[in-house]
């Protein structure tokens, strides 16, 4: 009997199985490229714009690529969390502090560094409240006691990072970090 392009040996993929695979990477690949890139053309706005609910959905979302060009990130962020517990007992909860992390550890709390530059955004206020109850969650009570937490603060910080072209008076001096006092304070009920 001769074979067919759809039977093959256990464990072997067929030729159908193949092309499937190889059409779902290459639009897996035209997805990714066409909604990370720096924007080229205005068709690839509309092009964006139109798979936004698919990269959303799939959790595929990854902001534009704009570590180096065509418009770097010019923002430092730093958000910082202050849960009170029901006991007068306050403690932190910190954004990830890239300085002081290694390469890996940066690796692993990249996507939670990009969402904490986004949530500090007044356009992202609606995601305050959730936020704060997530960093609630996180938040451990100091003395491990068990009293609920009742408020959370939340305080964001940046720095914008000079033009390169404007000298620095020492390169070894943090940059100062402008304060916006707390942006959202949310009562949680236990």
């Amino acid at each position: 009997m001769g074979s067919s392009s759809s039977t093959t040996e256990i464990g072997r993929p067929t030729d159908r199985s193949r092309r499937v695979a190889n059409v779902f990477q290459a639009t897996l690949l035209f997805v990714l490229l066409s909604s990370g890139l720096p924007t080229l053309h205005p068709a690839q706005d509309a092009l964006r714009g139109a798979l936004d609910p698919l990269v959303d959905g799939v959790g595929l979302w990854q902001s534009q690529w704009e570590l180096f060009a065509p418009e770097p990130d010019k923002v430092n962020v730093r958000v910082v969390g202050f849960v009170e517990f029901a006991d007068g007992v306050t403690a932190g909860w910190r954004s990830p502090d890239w300085r002081s992390m290694s390469a890996a550890a940066r690796f692993r709390h990249f996507r939670l560094a990009e969402f904490v530059d986004g949530i500090r955004l007044d356009s992202n206020r609606g995601a305050w409240p959730a936020f704060a109850r997530w960093v609630a969650r996180e938040v451990q009570h100091p003395d491990g006691g068990d009293a609920p937490p009742v408020r959370v603060t939340l305080w964001r910080y940046w720095v914008v990072i000079p033009e390169p072209e404007s000298p620095l008076s020492k390169l070894s001096d943090p940059l100062p970090m402008q304060l916006q006092n707390e942006f959202h304070v949310q009562e949680l009920t236990p």
